[in-house]
């Protein structure tokens, strides 16, 4: 067993401490320097004289420090680590050409700094901090490996690389000018106008980077890095943003460029991956602090061992429990359909170049229901109607809120929930959007106590929201610094701890990896059960949406034009319908009860489009 010391240099104050790690140390009381301060007056831990005894943990009032065990065989896979307590890779992908390899991971193990290296952005030090290898030494340690020749040739520029980045919405800050200049100036394959029309970018084309979307940054994020005539291609996150029509076609192009290339796709729709992906690596580690890759998998027995949590094949248990997106694990939550808690009427939205409707329905204390359709269709606009945040343009009835929401335990008993005759009640609205603020210098603790000031000092929140979510080590980061999954996690967190009637919560995946969704969706759940409220969700991810959701609103129409919401539908109903007009086929795995998308035109595809069961839920 070895060990592995983290500390965060964002959370070591040792100005503020008085150095407790350093005087309770039980290696520095013997005259050995095992904690010392380095030239930036952060805490550093000698990892060969720690005992683990875990008292420098312990005292740092700042959850700075971290003593993680690991098994002494991964002292000889190490492939890069970032500094002296910093965050450390075991092991690589191994990219094939021909072949699509996805990879699939918990957030913070890796797969980002993976990326980094196979591209050649960072030279792997194997762990080396003081005598840093050459190429030559690097490229000896991997004989006998497929990456032996591959980074021969990134020693000898010999391998030309495209990367698409995960953060699409920071692209206008590092790329000016209009859609067009921006695919034709890295055009090498010529195929910028089959990409214009493919992705759909024709309304975008003329139009200036700055004012675009996150769908429409995506599509034009890998247009751009599919343009490039290049040997090896690192697609992060492709899918964020996109609906599942969007995907679909995203996921085609790119199994069509592995024909005689290397590609390498970071996805956490676990649909999406199944279906684009021929070989499977998983990450497995703690976030932040170290990261563990396998061997490559088939597709499906990857996706399965990652959701059971268990690699048979190393015989290592990485997770507790298995992840598991089945509806029977809420039979606890259960939606009180007597009273109606809102009501709707059919109303419409006109728009100088769009218009809605919106056909008539109740939602109920606790209910969760699923928005479904292209983007540009109006799903936004629909729950803010809903909500009273926009005047409708045509309305046959009046948005009511029917009952008043119960948030402690000791109003159950209250006979008086019922507002009084002639009593109209305010809708409260909270409301997590699809962009988040990413330059607030606020810390995160600030902002949720904005929101609520209980957040922080009550047991229920840090039980159930802070504690789900993973905030209690981001509470005094600033929000500038997070990354993209965590920076989703806090607006969840923000969205929830605010208390309303009515939860409209958008695209809550995005950048959250596929173990975290299944938490995020968990506490939502709870949260909404709670305080007795309801909730819209707008999600793209299909095997996400199938979980949380009680049932589902779908939204038809011509994207831009025109756009009409259903009733809320069965989740079944809602999902069949909406598949229909997709021309995709969902099946459910035989060992793991999780959604899979059929290969178009395969035997099971045919079959349930000629039942008309493209959703088997």
């Amino acid at each position: 067993m070895s060990r592995l010391a983290i500390v965060s240099t964002e959370d070591c104050k040792s100005k503020s401490c008085g150095l407790e790690c350093i005087k309770y140390c039980p290696v520095n009381l013997t005259g050995l320097n095992c904690i010392e301060l380095d030239e930036k007056k952060i805490a550093r831990i000698n990892e060969n004289l720690c005992r683990g005894s875990g008292l420098c943990v312990k005292k740092c009032p700042f959850n700075a420090i971290e003593i993680i065990n690991l098994p002494k065989e991964l002292d000889g896979e190490v492939t890069h680590r970032y500094g002296k307590n910093s965050f450390k890779l075991h092991r690589l992908p191994l990219p094939r050409k021909g072949q699509v390899l996805g990879l699939v991971g918990q957030n913070g193990t890796g797969k980002s700094t993976s990326v980094k290296v196979l591209s050649g952005e960072i030279k792997p030090n194997l762990g080396e901090l003081d005598d840093v290898p050459e190429w030559d030494e690097i490229i000896k340690y991997y004989r006998g490996s497929s990456l032996q020749n591959y980074f021969k040739s990134i020693k000898e520029n010999g391998i030309v690389v495209a990367t698409k980045p995960q953060a699409v919405d920071l692209i206008p800050k590092v790329a000016k000018g209009v859609v067009s200049d921006l695919i034709n100036s890295v055009d090498e394959r010529g195929v910028a106008e089959d990409l214009k029309i493919e992705f759909s970018l024709e309304k975008v084309w003329d139009r200036e980077i700055s004012v675009l979307s996150g769908g429409e940054l995506q599509r034009v994020a890998i247009a751009a890095t599919l343009a490039k005539d290049a040997d090896a291609y690192f697609i992060d996150e492709p899918t964020s943003y996109l609906d599942i029509s969007e995907r679909m076609n995203i996921a085609k192009r790119i199994r069509e460029l592995a024909v005689d290339k290397f590609v390498i796709v970071v996805e956490h729709d676990l649909a999406i991956l199944d279906y684009l992906s021929d070989l499977v690596q998983l990450y497995y580690g703690t976030s932040s602090a170290y990261g563990v890759v396998t061997q490559p998998m088939s597709v499906r027995d990857g996706i399965n061992n990652f959701l059971e949590g268990y690699v048979p094949s190393e015989n290592m248990r990485f997770r507790s429990e298995p992840l598991k997106f089945n509806r029977s694990e809420l039979t606890d939550y259960v939606v009180d359909r007597r009273f109606p808690l809102i009501t709707y009427g059919e109303m419409g939205k006109e728009y100088d170049t769009f218009s809605m409707k919106v056909r008539p329905g109740q939602l109920y204390p606790g209910d969760i229901v699923g928005i479904i359709g292209p983007n540009g269709i109006g799903k936004s606009t629909f729950v803010k109607l809903v909500a009273g945040v926009i005047e409708p343009s045509i309305i046959k009835e009046e948005i009511e809120l029917k009952r008043k929401r119960i948030v402690e335990e000791e109003d159950e008993e209250n006979d008086n929930i019922f507002p009084e005759e002639g009593e109209k009640l305010e809708l409260v609205l909270s409301y997590k959007p699809q962009y988040l603020d990413t330059e607030n210098e606020s810390t995160v603790q600030e902002v949720l106590q904005n929101v609520n000031y209980k957040v922080v000092s009550s047991s229920f929140y840090k039980t159930e929201l802070i504690g789900p979510l993973g905030l209690e080590k981001l509470m005094s980061h600033r929000i500038s610094t997070l990354s993209g999954g965590e920076l989703q996690r806090v607006g969840i967190a923000t969205c929830l701890a605010k208390e309303a009637d009515l939860y409209l919560i958008d695209e809550p995946s995005a950048f959250i990896s596929a173990e975290d969704r299944l938490m995020v969706a968990k506490t939502i759940r709870r949260m909404i059960m709670h305080r007795r409220a309801a909730a819209f969700v707008i999600e793209h991810d299909l095997m996400l949406q199938s979980y949380i959701s009680d049932r589902i609103v779908h939204f038809t129409g011509d994207p831009g034009v025109s756009g009409e919401a259903s009733e809320p539908l069965s989740v079944k109903d809602g999902m069949n319908s909406f598949l229909k007009i997709q021309g995709v086929t969902f099946r459910r795995d035989q060992l793991s009860g999780r959604p899979r998308v059929n290969k178009l035109d395969s035997k099971l595809d045919k079959e349930q489009k000629s039942s008309g069961d493209y959703y088997l839920g």
